[in-house]
């Protein structure tokens, strides 16, 4: 079964990266011209990025406060990279980094709920 999780965490990782790459590929509505906004568009697709993550290195889902931590630590780790690959794609945007740092601490958060929880 944790094969299966893994395989899935990769295939769901690799689609997730090729979205944020195109983030038009799926998407019947045309790519904004405003560099910020393509990468709200990108990020968007972190989601999938993220659940790559969770299926790939997080294998206990019967404590539910732990599986919760460990979707939350996973998505925003998934948000931030679609972030990060949308400004090195698109350029820096004061805003964008603004997100970052909030992403960031949201993280740190959340890695401490999940380190407390597992202890």
């Amino acid at each position: 079964m944790h094969m299966l999780f893994k395989i899935s965490g990769v295939i769901l990782l690799i689609v997730g990266l090729i979205l944020v790459h195109r983030p038009g590929l799926v998407s019947p509505h045309p790519i904004p011209t405003d560099p910020y906004q393509v990468i709200e568009k990108r990020v968007r697709w972190g989601f999938v990025i993220g659940l790559g993550l969770l299926l790939l290195f997080h294998h206990s889902w019967t404590p539910w406060g732990l599986t919760v931590s460990a979707l939350l630590i996973a998505l925003t780790t998934g948000i931030i990279i679609a972030r990060l690959l949308g400004m090195l794609w698109d350029g820096f945007y004061v805003k964008q980094l603004l997100w970052l740092a909030i992403e960031l601490g949201a993280l740190l958060i959340f890695g401490f709920l999940y380190g407390k929880l597992k202890t």
